[in-house]
């Protein structure tokens, strides 16, 4: 069953993705969707971008939007050696804009050191890819870049067995991003700021700073105790309760967690446009504002 995700009475979704990073579509056609839904209150949290609030900003209106949009970004981080990411909300956006690793430039310069890694693992393992290969914005993410390349070269399939490499696996989730595993970039770590220090970056810039999907985090055996880890630091606001994958025991979990501790409750579709379905079809643009199993409120303070 879907949901819609309330607040006082008002459709929210705080967790939106747009083409800035990893999002199928514009600032100005999400605004269009957000509206045509009838949502009250957006947040676009591009990963490690601010771009989306900036052109909002720059806008005469809200490309036809008729509610509220709060300031968002998702900005990865690290603790304990793992990464984890952390939802921005309601900043000052000139001050948060200050820090350098939201910027384009920076995200860019990461992108082509983690090309350049994922060749020289693959030229050890013996991958065939196109030579002088190197980070396309158009796929906006270094490993996207490079499967994509690999597909092109059938004879890679035969290595894709050999290491356990399935049609059917996250290449980032199952093959990059986790510690051991086959195209693991050290760099997506080393390259990361800790959580003290992105949480006390968007404090500085008077937001807040709350842990992202908990539940949904990868590799993690003990989702509970990393969520009362971060809560012993006392650096974030609050946590992502109410998130599409999450179950809606888990979700409760977390409400009722935040509700004791006298933490922020959040929420949203993590709508990115593509490769999440319901009842067999792609997420579509009328899901904004919908999680599965979410019959929840979200609690936020969002200022007038």
């Amino acid at each position: 069953m879907y949901n819609k995700l309330y607040r006082n009475g008002q459709l929210i979704d705080l967790h939106i993705h747009t083409q800035y990073s990893d999002g199928m579509y514009s600032v100005p056609e999400l605004l269009r969707f957000a509206e045509a839904r009838g949502l009250d209150v957006i947040s676009f949290t591009d990963h490690d971008l601010l771009e989306a609030n900036f052109e909002i900003r720059d806008m005469h209106s809200n490309g036809g939007f008729c509610g509220r949009i709060i300031n968002g970004s998702e900005i990865a981080c690290v603790y304990k050696g793992k990464k984890y990411e952390v939802l921005a909300y309601d900043f000052d956006l000139d001050t948060l804009a200050k820090y350098p690793v939201l910027t384009y430039e920076y995200q860019f310069m990461l992108e082509e050191k983690r090309m350049e890694s994922l060749k020289e693992i693959a030229m050890r393992l013996g991958f065939r890819f196109t030579t002088g290969l190197q980070f396309d914005p158009v796929f906006r993410t270094a490993h996207k870049t490079f499967f994509n390349d690999l597909a092109n070269y059938p004879e890679n399939q035969k290595l894709y067995a050999k290491y356990g490499i399935a049609k059917s696996d996250n290449l980032y989730r199952d093959h990059v991003i986790k510690p051991g595993a086959i195209f693991h970039c050290p760099e997506l770590i080393k390259d990361t700021p800790p959580i003290e220090e992105v949480c006390r970056r968007i404090h500085e810039a008077g937001g807040y700073a709350i842990f992202a999907h908990p539940f949904k985090v990868y590799e993690e055996n003990n989702v509970k105790q990393l969520v009362k880890d971060i809560t012993s630091l006392n650096i974030v606001d609050g946590f992502e309760c109410i998130h599409k994958k999450f179950s809606f025991s888990e979700c409760k979990w977390m409400e009722k967690y935040c509700n004791d501790q006298h933490l922020i409750v959040t929420g949203g579709s993590d709508f990115h446009g593509d490769g999440f379905k319901i009842d067999g079809k792609r997420f579509a643009p009328e899901y904004l504002g919908y999680v599965q199993n979410a019959d929840l409120e979200i609690r936020f303070p969002i200022s007038k």
